[in-house]
């Protein structure tokens, strides 16, 4: 089963939507989410979503008042946003676009470039940060809600994240000085690593109460795996192999 349909397929959609009723593609509660974000969103700012899953966090952005550019890889999860965005009466406030970052990266100067868990299968983060600051206004943020290699991070899972999900994660401190050099100012750096565990536990504890019921319509093969993609991100973040972190950078103002 491809990568896309374990992360993304209508099945863990369902179990997300067990969860909650806003459910979303992130691994935070939708409310944790919104109030980690609400402190550095404002009315009328212009903000890339880069990377908008199924429309959730863009309806709530565009809620806000802001103008939101919202892309996303997968044609199908843009086409979800869209009908979203039908349905909540925002798409006046929305543009949407499939985009693969970095390769396709939209031109524009934005006030803030959101990243909430949809950059951690990118290996190439100085290419992407490289077009964040091409690509925002003087002092426009960066708001980074996503998971990084920690200090507790093994040689061994490193190598097990490469061959699984065919990615690099860079380290908190690797982040950190790629945005300095790229004339940013952090402004906070929070762990979110209880909000983490607690939604991945969460998640797999919905895994657990499919199995014991009627499957019905749903494929017990794709549940296995799924299951499987679940508890071992579940397992990483216990150890804290994976480290969940809020990172808010703004770009300094040029001379």
């Amino acid at each position: 089963m491809s990568l896309e349909r374990l992360l993304y397929g209508e099945l863990t959609a369902h179990l997300r939507r067990m969860l909650e009723p806003v459910a979303h593609d992130s691994f935070l509660f939708y409310n944790d989410t919104t109030e980690l974000l609400r402190g550095d969103i404002y009315e009328d700012a212009q903000v890339l979503d880069a990377g908008c899953g199924r429309g959730t966090l863009t309806a709530w952005l565009a809620e806000q008042g802001c103008s939101v550019v919202a892309i996303d890889a997968n044609a199908e999860r843009v086409e979800h946003t869209r009908m979203l965005m039908r349905e909540k009466n925002l798409t006046q406030h929305v543009t949407l676009e499939v985009s693969k970052l970095p390769d396709a990266f939209p031109v524009n100067h934005f006030d803030i470039i959101l990243d909430c868990f949809s950059w951690w299968h990118i290996s190439d983060w100085g290419r992407l940060l490289t077009l964040c600051r091409k690509n925002l206004q003087p002092k426009g943020k960066v708001v980074i809600i996503d998971t990084f290699f920690g200090w507790k991070t093994t040689l061994e899972f490193r190598q097990e994240m490469r061959e699984k999900w065919q990615t690099a994660l860079p380290t908190f401190n690797e982040c950190r000085n790629m945005l300095i050099k790229r004339e940013f100012r952090l402004l906070k750096t929070d762990s979110i690593q209880e909000a983490y565990v607690k939604y991945l536990d969460a998640l797999c504890g919905k895994v657990h109460e499919i199995e014991k019921e009627d499957l019905g319509t749903l494929d017990p093969l794709e549940l296995v795996e799924v299951k499987s993609m679940l508890e071992w991100f579940r397992n990483a973040a216990h150890k804290e192999e994976l480290a969940a972190t809020r990172m808010v950078a703004e770009l300094t103002e040029s001379d």
